[in-house]
This record gives C-alpha cells, sequence and structure tokens, in this order.
C-alpha cells in the first residue's frame, strides 16, 4: 500500500486507503476515479452490495477486483452476485492468470466474461500500453443480447395519430415521431428491444412528484423514454438525459403592421428639407406673382392680380389645379408656368412614394418593448410549457409583455398551433410558437406574398431537448454514444429535416397588389371632415 501511495503521489494522483467499512460511493461527480478492492478484504462484499445499491457501478468509476490466486469463476458470481454492474460500468477483476472484464446487460442477466490479457507477467510498461489501447467499456458493449428494455412513449392526441411515418399533421406529437426511429436504429444497433408503454403526458412536478413520462422514469417503471424532453433543472433532480436530438426555436412570429398602423402615411414621402423647400417655392412664388403684377405697364387696362388671387393660384398649384387668371404680362406667365411644373414633379413623386409605402410593411417593431406597446394581440402556443418560461425568464423586457400582453387575458391567450397562425394570417396578431409547428403550418395556408412579410422575434430561449433516461441508468452512456454516432453520419440530420419545418422562404416579393384600406386614407378623411 506503501508503494502503491508513493506511485500515485508521483503521477499528482490522490490515493485514499481504507482497511474498515466504507461508506456508498457517491454515484454522481464531475471527475473520474478509481477503484481498488482487494477481495480477500473481510469487508469486500458489504463494499460491493453498497455499492451497488447506490449504483456506484457505472461510468465515473473505473473499478480493479485483486483477487490473489488463478482464476475462479464460482469466486467472481459469490462476491458479485446480483450486483448491478451494467454495460456502462468499467469494472476488471485481476487474478493470476488474467484480467477480466465482467458486466451484465441487465440486473436479471448473469454475468459476462472477456478476457482482456493473459499476460499477468506483463512489465509496467506493456501494462500502461494494453490501458492506454484499450477501448472504453461502452465501445466494448455493443451487444445486449436481444433484452427487453422497459420504455414509454408520448401519444398526446390518439385520434390524431395515423403512425409513426405519417406526416400529414407534423405539429402534433413532433418529438416522439422524430425520435422513435432514432432509437429502433440504437435498438438494431445494439440488439435489444423494447417493451413500449404508451401515455399522454410529458410530466408536471406536482408536490414533490411527476406525473406522466417523467414519474414513471423517477418511480423506476421504465428504463428509457422514446421521445426528446426539454433538460429542465427540476426534471434532472429525478431522471437523467443520454443525448440532444434537436435544438428548439420558439419566437414570435407576426406580420409587421402596415405604414398607415403606425403613422400618417401622406407626412411620409418627403423629407422635412423637401417640405420645406416645396412651401418655400409656392410662398415665393405666390409672393412673385403679386409683386409683379403691380408692377406699372403700359396698357392701362390690365388689372393687376389681387394678393387673394395670387394666394388661390398658390394653393391651386399645390393641389394640381389649373387657375382661370390669364395674365398678359410676360414675366408674371412665366412665374405661373415654372410654378406649375415645379408642383407637377413634386406632386409625382410624392404619388409614386405613397404608392409605394402602401405597399411595404413598417420596421416598427424590432424588439420585445416595441410588441409591446404596439397594438398587435397577442397569443401563445397551447404547450406544456406554456406559462413556464415567460414566468421564468429574468429578462426585464419579456416580463413586462408577459405582465401587460398576456396576464390579462388568462386563458384566452393560449391557442392551438392552427388557431394561432389562422390569426397571424388575418389581423394584427403576433403568434409565441415553436417554429417549426408554426412554419408547418404556414407552409400550407399562407399564399407566397404572405409569407415574405412574416418577422420573428424571441423572447426566451428554449434549452435544449434530449432523450429521458432513468436516474443512474446502466445504459445512459451506451446510447449516448450511438445516437452521437448518428448525428455525427448525419441519421439524426435527416429525421430533423423531415419531421421540424424550416422556415418559409419568400420566392413573390414585390407581386400583387395591395388593397388600400379605410384605415390608410384616414388622415385625409380626418382633414376634410374637420372642415
Amino acid at each position: 500500500m506503501l508503494e502503491l501511495c508513493r506511485a500515485a503521489s508521483a503521477r499528482q494522483v490522490r490515493v485514499r486507503a481504507t482497511h474498515e467499512r466504507s461508506p456508498p460511493l457517491a454515484p454522481d461527480g464531475v471527475h473520474r476515479e478509481g477503484v481498488l478492492l482487494d477481495v480477500g478484504c473481510p469487508w469486500a462484499a458489504h463494499v460491493v452490495a453498497l455499492s451497488s445499491s447506490s449504483r456506484a457501478f457505472n461510468h465515473r468509476y473505473t473499478w480493479l477486483l485483486v483477487h490473489n490466486s488463478s482464476s475462479d469463476a464460482p469466486e467472481a458470481d459469490s462476491l458479485l452476485g446480483k450486483a448491478a454492474i451494467l454495460p456502462d460500468a468499467d469494472l476488471t477483476w485481476a487474478d493470476d492468470d488474467a484480467l477480466v472484464d465482467l458486466y451484465r446487460v441487465k440486473e436479471s442477466q448473469p454475468l459476462i466474461s472477456t478476457t482482456l490479457t493473459a499476460n499477468t507477467s506483463a512489465t509496467q510498461r506493456e501494462m500502461e500500453y494494453l490501458w492506454a489501447a484499450l477501448p472504453t467499456a461502452v465501445a466494448r458493449r455493443r451487444d445486449l443480447q436481444n433484452v427487453y428494455l422497459k420504455a414509454a412513449t408520448i401519444i398526446s392526441q390518439p385520434h390524431h395519430f395515423k403512425g409513426w411515418t405519417d406526416l400529414t399533421v407534423r405539429h402534433i406529437d413532433t418529438f416522439p415521431k422524430l425520435t422513435y426511429p432514432l432509437m429502433m436504429l440504437c435498438a438494431e444497433d445494439l440488439h435489444f428491444r423494447y417493451n413500449l408503454k404508451q401515455v399522454d403526458l410529458y410530466g408536471e412536478e406536482r408536490n414533490g412528484s411527476f406525473d406522466g413520462l417523467a414519474g414513471m422514469l423517477q418511480r423506476d417503471e421504465i428504463e428509457i423514454g422514446i421521445t426528446s424532453m426539454f433538460m429542465r433543472a427540476d426534471r434532472m433532480r429525478v431522471l437523467h438525459f443520454s443525448a440532444e436530438t434537436v435544438e428548439l426555436r420558439g419566437a414570435f412570429i407576426f406580420r409587421q403592421p402596415s405604414q398607415s398602423s403606425v403613422s400618417n402615411v401622406f407626412l411620409l414621402p418627403l423629407s422635412r428639407g423637401v417640405w420645406a423647400s416645396a412651401m418655400a417655392v409656392f410662398v415665393t412664388a405666390g409672393a412673385l406673382l403679386a409683386a409683379l403684377s403691380r408692377r406699372p405697364t403700359h396698357h392701362s387696362t390690365l388689372q393687376p392680380l389681387t394678393v387673394a388671387e395670387c394666394f388661390t393660384f398658390t394653393i391651386g398649384t399645390v393641389c394640381q389645379q389649373g387657375s382661370h387668371l390669364s395674365p398678359n404680362v410676360v414675366s408674371v406667365r412665366v412665374v405661373m408656368l415654372f410654378t406649375l411644373l415645379s408642383s407637377l414633379f413634386v406632386f409625382t413623386s410624392y404619388s409614386a412614394k405613397i404608392v409605394a409605402i402602401l405597399q411595404t410593411p413598417s420596421d416598427a417593431i424590432q424588439t420585445i418593448d416595441d410588441l409591446t406597446r404596439s397594438p398587435m394581440a397577442l397569443g401563445v402556443q397551447e404547450t406544456t410549457y406554456k406559462r413556464v418560461y415567460f414566468a421564468e425568464s429574468n429578462d426585464p423586457a419579456t416580463q413586462r409583455l408577459y405582465r401587460h400582453k398576456l396576464l390579462p387575458l388568462g386563458e384566452r391567450a393560449y391557442l392551438s398551433v392552427v388557431d394561432g397562425v389562422n390569426r397571424l394570417r388575418t389581423g394584427l396578431f403576433a403568434f409565441q410558437v415553436e417554429e417549426s409547428s408554426g412554419y408547418d403550418i404556414i407552409s400550407k395556408t399562407f399564399t407566397e406574398s404572405e409569407k415574405c412579410g412574416l418577422q420573428r422575434i424571441q423572447a426566451f430561449k428554449l434549452p435544449m431537448v434530449a432523450i429521458p433516461i432513468r436516474r443512474l441508468s446502466g445504459y445512459r452512456d451506451l446510447l449516448a454514444a450511438r445516437l452521437r454516432w448518428q448525428r455525427e453520419v448525419g441519421v439524426m440530420g435527416r429525421w430533423r429535416h423531415v419531421w421540424l419545418a424550416e422556415r418559409t422562404r419568400c420566392m413573390a416579393a414585390g407581386t400583387g397588389f395591395v388593397s388600400v384600406r379605410l384605415n390608410d386614407v384616414w388622415p385625409a378623411l380626418q382633414a376634410i371632415l374637420s372642415h
């Protein structure tokens, strides 16, 4: 033992030795540890029992059991008994004959032994090379010998379920349908089968206990969930996750309001400088007409223009109206001509810009605060987390939006995907929705021109979704390794493209006609009615 401590100290490895009854090892932790157990120790069987009950035979610990005699299978069976040494456990039995890897595919199954090396007299360098070249325990155990693992999946709306490959209602039970082929491939890859159940809830916490799928994992009724579930802190207290599957994005999708909804379109076409210049030109023209008409002439019969007539001519010119005045003085005619031409150019530009503004949505809503201050109605997709992430958000802007726009509506704020997208199409409405579900309905119901006006603002970032698995399960790392392989070779990406709709592309920008509504000309009507 002294030599072991000196060697470990030289390599800066912490060693803790005990000759007494040891407490159970903690199965969770951020560091890997090695455990050396002398089988001849009187407390060896007790240590194994405690470690099995606390699930310390997992990927965190590398176990080396030393037996100072020749290989004896009954001795190993007697000591390890029914210990939960499942596929992600790293346990090696060392005796005078060989190093043997031991595990069982399921708690009720017998131990499976694999000889790692029969050369127990190898030098230190040779042993170091052996351990460095040895694949991990998960990589060595790819055959679960057709055992059954208890599992459950989610079918929240059975009356809409038409099979795992039905694409007609992709927005219903998307995660189970996406995850099902991935987990079936894992079962085929690792040679095991599922004893599958069906539930209709992911699971919410009530008085410390979960219902639905999360509750079944919490009570150890099943081993794996055949779905992807949000990785939340409250769930991670009662279950674990094997591997991430997809990134889910949620956002407020809306159509930018028209310019007439947020401003007076009759004031937008010209900048302040152009308005001031045009007014200056018309005022100058009126004053110049009045001055020139009063200039002495050789024709005593000519009547000078009055100030009222000059003012009337200027107003008529601005409004593209002619004049009954036909002065004989050339200078006055020249001023009137150029005033009318200036009015024509300004009016043509003004009218063209008005048409362009009526066909272009505004950019008034760019942030969550803009959405809160806007006249838009709001809705949220009906999901199990519909209130959770708004209430838990630390963003002050999101909290203001939730309090001012959503809380007063109560249950009326929560809509199905179909109803929410329908309101999004027909009115001033912003809908918080999982983007894949929303864009799936949008691609089926919106016209090409309607797709071009869609905008999105993210109120909060959704957590990753992953495969749920029983807490301290012996298959977590084994499944995680095969799911990572599916991600690397593109299998996961392929199913993601099948089940998650991408953002709709604008293929008809600038086409079609825009109807002018009463709201667009309301400022002009107000000006007329005020007189």
